[in-house]
């Protein structure tokens, strides 16, 4: 009698929730248009197969057509054998659930990797056709001065071009002409290159003026003082073109008496230049960053590369693998594009002072 009364018990407390549950159910057939209860059973059950049965059919199927890809599940396996029972109706379309669910792969930003431009540093050396060659005129040498040569210099320039710069004195042009002056008067020639190959250039080189250009002016016989020979200089097309060049900023001067074939002269020299200091150079330092930049980004493109060849191997339902390559490699492109975007910084920035170095090169 006591185990009657509990098995009552049990049904009674079954009853209540299984009207719970039906009104539960009802309460998701609401119509929205006219706000009326869909009732009868029959719309419990179609709701019931429709909402839960078809979902568990589904998901079981979904499961199903994974795992047997992967060789989870085996064939002789009751679960496997259900599948293939209940599953027969169940397609993978490319608007399924498996390809919806399958990672975006991320676009590469390849036009960012963007190449350096090159500095026309290319210094020029003018050396013009040495013809002024001054017989003797004034049989006695006369009261040359570097300091008048540079300030008649300078008079030109102005008198020529009121926008050019005045020459400034340096002491390593001036070195560097003295040493050619001494050097013609050893070996007994008048050019700007000596018989051993020497000349204005290679003497900037050996005494460590760096230059954007450089021009040599020179002079042999017997001058009547400073002003002459700054005339005889103007009054030659290639030596007047030196003094009224616009590059130049600075200027050393030096003369010298001695015996040129048997005659007693002077020989004078004019060494003009623009320094290279003058001229910002585009920073080395930042090219090899863009440089290194480059190689990293080169080499991760190779490996997302291979990873795009991998992706084209995996079954289209291995969900789980396809993922987790795609991941890998948004990864990666996430670097490479933070990278290409840092190398176009960096190139642009380089760009600008190869920009400005060039149009200081050609002032």
């Amino acid at each position: 009698m006591t185990l009657n009364k509990h098995l009552l018990k049990k049904i009674s407390i079954g009853k209540k929730i299984f009207f719970v549950f039906i009104v539960f159910v009802l309460s998701f057939n609401i119509a929205k248009a006219d706000n009326t209860v869909v009732s009868g059973i029959s719309d419990v059950f179609n709701f019931i197969n429709k909402n839960i049965v078809s979902q568990i059919r589904n998901d079981f199927c979904k499961q199903y057509i994974l795992s047997i890809s992967t060789g989870e599940w085996k064939s002789d396996e009751f679960r496997t054998k259900i599948g293939k029972k209940v599953c027969t109706s169940y397609k993978i379309s490319d608007n399924s659930t498996e390809k919806i669910s399958q990672k975006t792969i991320q676009q590469l930003d390849l036009n960012s990797i963007t190449t350096q431009a090159e500095s026309t540093n290319t210094p020029s050396v003018n050396v013009p056709t040495p013809n002024v060659y001054i017989p003797d005129t004034v049989t006695s040498g006369t009261g040359l001065s570097i300091s008048q040569i540079i300030n008649l210099t300078n008079t030109e320039r102005k008198n020529n071009n009121s926008s050019l710069v005045n020459l400034k004195e340096n002491n390593t042009l001036k070195k560097i002409a003295m040493i050619r002056v001494r050097d013609m008067f050893n070996n007994q020639y008048f050019e700007h290159n000596s018989p051993t190959g020497d000349n204005v250039s290679k003497e900037a080189v050996s005494n460590n003026y760096s230059y954007v250009t450089i021009g040599e002016n020179i002079a042999l016989g017997n001058f009547a003082g400073s002003s002459g020979l700054v005339t005889a200089w103007m009054n030659s097309t290639g030596h007047r073109a030196n003094i009224l060049n616009t590059k130049y900023t600075e200027i050393g001067v030096y003369f010298e008496q001695g015996t040129y074939k048997g005659q007693s002269v002077w020989i004078a020299a004019q060494v003009f230049g623009k320094p290279a200091s003058s001229c910002k150079s585009p920073d080395t330092s930042l090219k090899s960053k863009i440089n290194s930049y480059k190689a990293s980004a080169e080499s991760i493109m190779t490996s997302i590369t291979k990873i795009d060849e991998e992706l084209k191997t995996i079954s289209a339902t291995d969900t789980t693998s396809y993922n987790a390559k795609v991941a890998e490699r948004n990864t990666l492109a996430t670097l490479y594009n933070n990278l290409a975007k840092e190398i176009k910084t960096k190139v642009a920035e380089y760009n600008e002072g190869v920009t400005e170095y060039n149009a200081c090169v050609k002032l």
